[in-house]
């Protein structure tokens, strides 16, 4: 309903769902509607990603299932070697989300990555 319909107007309000927002996080994520609800990518500059699944029908305080990503490899690849997470993590809370998210950001540069700059730095272009 808008400052333009009539007041008798019969529209339905609409239900509005808490949106999703990580503001402590620098990179921002691709976000996809999926059957059990709603995806979001994160690819970081460090070589390493999040993927992070928000469970329709669940309270902001469970609802929220996360793997860390090497994305170094196309398309990005759950990586278990981090210690920010050893395995896939559910039933997590929002905040966790932000806390792990900011963890993985903060990884050392993926040795993929550390790898391929001094080999970069000798091509003649």
């Amino acid at each position: 309903m808008s400052l333009f319909d009539p007041i008798d107007s019969d529209y339905q309000s609409f239900l509005f769902v808490e949106s999703v927002v990580f503001p402590q996080v620098l990179a921002l994520p691709t976000h996809e509607y999926v059957p059990e609800g709603e995806l979001y990518t994160f690819c970081f500059a460090n070589g390493y990603g999040a993927l992070v699944v928000r469970l329709s029908g669940h309270t902001m305080a469970d609802a929220f299932d996360l793997c860390v990503l090497d994305c170094t490899q196309q398309p990005p690849q759950p990586t278990f070697r981090t210690p920010v997470a050893a395995t896939v993590l559910s039933g997590l809370s929002h905040e966790s989300v932000a806390q792990l998210l900011v963890r993985a950001e903060r990884l050392p540069r993926h040795a993929a990555l550390s790898q391929a700059h001094p080999s970069l730095l000798d091509e003649v272009f």
